[in-house]
């Protein structure tokens, strides 16, 4: 059946909870009039694939994209006309900025010439492009390294350009990378319309996993002769997405995202300024009534949560150390309140931890939770994270009564002090504090441990802000209407 829209996540919805998953949930329940495809991208077969969200009726289709592994073998002729490979080689030699008319020249060749992905991949004048690339830019650099580092790079992007795309009027991508790279290749080949809405700033993200990624380079073993080239490689991958993001930027007719912060961030990295649109998250304020209890830890310990996954983004590590800088001060119960099983490593380093620092009676991980429940017996939200949009857990932490201490990312600040004007006049409604500082945390969360007059002061900002500026009913409305007008304007019969 053809869609309306079609969502395209990469390793989220419905597979994954969390932030920009249940923010797809919410979309996809909330407009029961749209018809919606769901394209969700996975890194290969053997990914989680379980539902954790029981995914609405007006889900007409669901499609699972696998990014690695071998690309399906057409037994075709191996030769590339030339014409495609010259375009190829200048899509290479491109800046990035300028890259996108020359995608869409191969692109469009590709169809015109009936070549496969797998045609122009495995040709040998793909091979003979490859290696003159590597004789122009990279000699001093291992070509063996150099070779599987095509490969890598190069297959997720010729494996989507295989995918058997579902007809829809708007494709709706929730970040840059291989789900814009995706969308991207609907508008080319149907005309659909597509919106992007970046929560996360996708390309960021992945730089700063790249900066720390082992995986991609590690130092020679002592007395080795060839030259290290960490740079290279580390750039190589740096660039693949910055070229995914300013590709999707171009072909997106709207770009929404979440706060000005983000938006001097994207304008930046080359998004239009005239196709932004900053659009908050938010949440029914009434669906948090029964959490919104009277709290007074006079005779029992302050009750802290940290809500979220246990991966390093969320940087769980400061969280335990403010906890137990904070507990050689006064009594507290701190909880970790989010699934511990997608990065196993990192959840034994955080129980390990919390074993050294003799926490054990202290801070708890529960695994995942009912979030309202908990917030009705919690008395501060925390966030220690590394990077953030525009967390809803702030919103759900304000309709529930209870302050946050977060760290100063993304839109976290304006979150909890106001924009400037008459949000910031309704005061505080939580403390922010510089990443990576379990002293700072631990001195916002006694803070307010120590103040229960500042703590309710906190209570009524958060609760006014939320109904003034984030109320979910304005972000539905605002894609429904959204929705309608890419429609009318697609090459697609909506």
């Amino acid at each position: 059946m053809k869609a309306d829209v079609c969502f395209v996540v990469e390793g989220s919805y419905p597979y994954i909870t969390g932030g920009v998953a249940s923010w797809v949930h919410q979309i996809i329940s909330n407009l029961p009039e749209v018809k919606f495809a769901l394209l969700t991208l996975l890194a290969d077969e053997k990914s989680n694939r379980v539902d954790k969200y029981a995914v609405p009726d007006n889900v007409v289709s669901r499609q699972d994209v696998f990014l690695f592994g071998p690309l399906a073998d057409t037994k075709e002729r191996r030769e590339v006309d030339a014409k495609t490979m010259a375009a190829l080689h200048a899509l290479h030699e491109a800046p990035t900025a300028s890259r996108c008319p020359y995608f869409k020249t191969v692109e469009a060749l590709l169809r015109a010439q009936r070549h496969s992905a797998v045609t122009l991949f495995t040709a040998k004048s793909t091979w003979q492009l490859m290696r003159r690339l590597y004789e122009e830019r990279s000699r001093y650099v291992s070509f063996l390294d150099y070779f599987w580092t095509w490969r890598a790079i190069h297959g997720p992007m010729f494996r989507m350009m295989q995918v058997a795309l579902p007809e829809a009027a708007v494709y709706h991508p929730v970040s840059t990378g291989y789900a814009g790279f995706l969308s991207g290749l609907a508008k080319l080949r149907h005309g659909s319309g597509i919106v992007l809405t970046e929560h996360g700033l996708y390309t960021r993200e992945r730089e700063i996993e790249i900066a720390h990624a082992e995986w991609i380079y590690r130092e020679p073993p002592p007395g080795t002769f060839y030259v290290p080239h960490e740079p290279f490689f580390k750039g190589w991958w740096g660039n693949l997405y910055r070229f995914l993001g300013q590709l999707t930027y171009d072909l997106s007719d709207t770009i929404v995202t979440l706060h000005e912060a983000n938006r001097r961030i994207q304008v930046a990295a080359g998004a239009d300024p005239d196709k932004l649109v900053i659009v908050p998250n938010g949440i029914d304020p009434e669906a948090y009534r029964s959490a919104r209890v009277e709290r007074s830890w006079g005779d029992r310990p302050l009750r802290i949560g940290l809500i979220g996954r246990v991966v390093p983004i969320k940087d769980i590590k400061t969280f335990i150390r403010a906890v137990h800088v904070a507990h050689m001060t006064t009594p507290v119960e701190a909880y970790v309140l989010g699934p511990t099983d997608e990065d196993p490593d990192y959840f034994r380093e955080c129980q390990e931890l919390v074993a050294l620092l003799g926490l054990q009676d202290v801070l708890t991980f529960t695994g995942k939770v009912n979030v309202k429940e908990w917030l009705a017996r919690l008395d501060l939200n925390v966030l220690t994270s590394v990077s953030e949009s525009q967390p809803l857990v702030i919103l759900e932490a304000s309709a529930a009564g209870v302050p946050t201490v977060s760290t100063d990312v993304g839109a976290c600040r304006e979150m909890l002090e106001g924009k400037p004007g008459d949000d910031a006049l309704l005061g505080p409604s939580g403390l922010v504090t510089p990443v990576v500082s379990p002293g700072a945390t631990a001195a916002a969360i006694l803070d307010l441990a120590q103040s229960p007059q500042r703590h309710a002061e906190m209570v009524r900002a958060g609760y006014q802000r939320l109904n003034r500026y984030y109320r979910q009913e304005q972000v539905f409305d605002y894609y429904r209407t959204l929705y309608r007008q890419l429609a009318a304007n697609s090459e697609v019969p909506a």
